[in-house]
């Protein structure tokens, strides 16, 4: 699933936590992101700025859920996740066995991952954080490896809460 999927995939109160992250505390990505989306709308950027939050909010979320925005979300996914996520990225990669600072793989990606290895670190992290964030995050971790690991996959596969469907494109 792509960033722009994800987008779509998720609650409301999860894009809107998401939003309120960025906004909050990275005002400058904030703004760089509302300058790209209107921008690519031929839109001065003080257009969207006048409007309320909700309103800027709304327009913001259904740009980054086309799917030529897909680089645009993804930024401001993997900015949530890295920012403001971070003890939830530490305990998977410590449950994986992975080296990390904060969260954050330092060296190389390992090149296997089994299935039961996999299913013990997601099974980790669902018990201190709710399923639609651990599925945003894994689903972002897969993007990391082309074709993404399997036994990620298969482990994600069998527990039902953190299936998303995503909108149409």
């Amino acid at each position: 699933m792509k960033a722009f999927q994800l987008i779509t995939a998720i609650s409301p109160a999860l894009q809107k936590e998401i939003l309120n992250h960025i906004f909050t505390n990275h005002k400058a990505a904030f703004r760089m992101v509302q300058n790209q989306l209107a921008q690519a709308r031929k839109l001065r950027p003080v257009f969207l700025q006048s409007k309320s939050r909700e309103e800027q909010y709304k327009w913001l979320l259904e740009q980054m859920s086309l799917k030529s925005h897909d680089p645009i979300a993804e930024q401001v996914l993997q900015l949530w996740l890295l920012k403001g996520q971070q003890p939830m990225l530490a305990a998977f990669l410590d449950a994986l066995g992975v080296e990390h600072k904060d969260g954050e793989v330092e060296g190389e990606f390992p090149e296997d991952i089994s299935e039961a290895k996999a299913a013990k670190a997601i099974d980790a992290v669902l018990k201190d954080y709710p399923a639609e964030n651990v599925v945003v995050y894994l689903t972002l971790f897969q993007r990391q490896k082309e074709g993404g690991w399997p036994g990620i996959a298969a482990a994600m596969a069998k527990k039902p809460e953190l299936a998303l469907t995503p909108a149409a494109a």
